[in-house]
């Protein structure tokens, strides 16, 4: 009976053992499946971040010099800025090499029209290289600004024309021909010949102001005529100061200063 009652008490001793040792066992495992899903969590987060990211999986500049890291962002924050007009007929291209009676695209004079364009810009920019037209910047603000004085405001009726048929070819969906494109090729000119004014009107608004040039005063009773003979002798008048000015009031009074 004592080795039955013992035999027992051994078995009941190795079952409560095992299921300690179970109890760990599923405890452990349990632990280490949240640890492998935190970390396939993890590693799938952070895989949709880069992919939606922006920008190099590495550090821009890493381990480098902090002036090479601020040049490199400084053209990577320019590349957003980079907007071009590019040549939209090519003379090259045979497809838009148009001959004698041959029926030309409906699309051509759109084409055309945005490309001539350049025509009124590259005048304006030639009369002033610091008029110059950014791609973003809008047309028609742009000649608003820079045609205005030639103009003198009166051209602004011209220029909003100019524009409306600019964007008609541009944008509209609605019928752009030849009878279109000839009316927006008059207004192309006009502006071209106010932009050719730009030059003068600038330097003439730039200079400085002139000295004072002597009047020469001639009696009624005389006749003087006075000639110049070389551009020295007029150079020689204009910048030569006098002391005095005789200002003419009336035949009864004169004043001199």
């Amino acid at each position: 009976m004592n080795a039955y009652a013992e035999k027992l008490t051994k078995q009941k001793n190795m079952s409560e053992e095992l299921n300690g040792v179970a109890v760990v066992i599923i405890i452990g495992l349990g632990v280490l499946t949240v640890i492998l899903l935190f970390i396939f969590a993890k590693r799938q987060i952070m895989r949709f971040t880069l992919r939606s990211r922006r920008g190099p999986h590495v550090p821009i500049g890493h381990d480098g010099p902090k002036a090479l890291k601020r040049e490199i962002e400084r053209r990577l924050d320019l590349i957003p800025r980079i907007v071009c007009d590019p040549k939209l007929i090519s003379k090259t291209d045979p497809r838009y090499i148009v001959c004698p009676g041959q029926q030309i695209p409906a699309h051509y004079y759109r084409l055309k029209a945005v490309d001539d364009v350049k025509i009124l810009e590259n005048e304006i920019t030639k009369q002033d290289p610091c008029l110059f037209r950014h791609p973003s910047e809008n047309l028609r603000a742009y000649l608003l600004t820079t045609l205005a004085a030639p103009l003198n405001g009166s051209g602004q009726r011209l220029i909003h024309q100019f524009c409306d048929f600019y964007e008609h070819a541009r944008h509209d969906p609605s019928h752009f021909g030849d009878e279109e494109h000839q009316q927006y090729n008059r207004l192309l000119l006009k502006l071209v010949d106010a932009a050719k004014l730009l030059k003068s009107y600038n330097s003439r608004k730039s200079s400085p102001n002139r000295t004072p040039q002597r009047k020469v005063i001639i009696d009624k009773g005389k006749n003087t005529s006075i000639n110049y003979s070389t551009e020295e002798e007029v150079l020689s008048v204009t910048d030569s100061r006098p002391t005095t000015l005789s200002v003419a009031v009336s035949t009864d009074n004169e004043t001199s200063v």
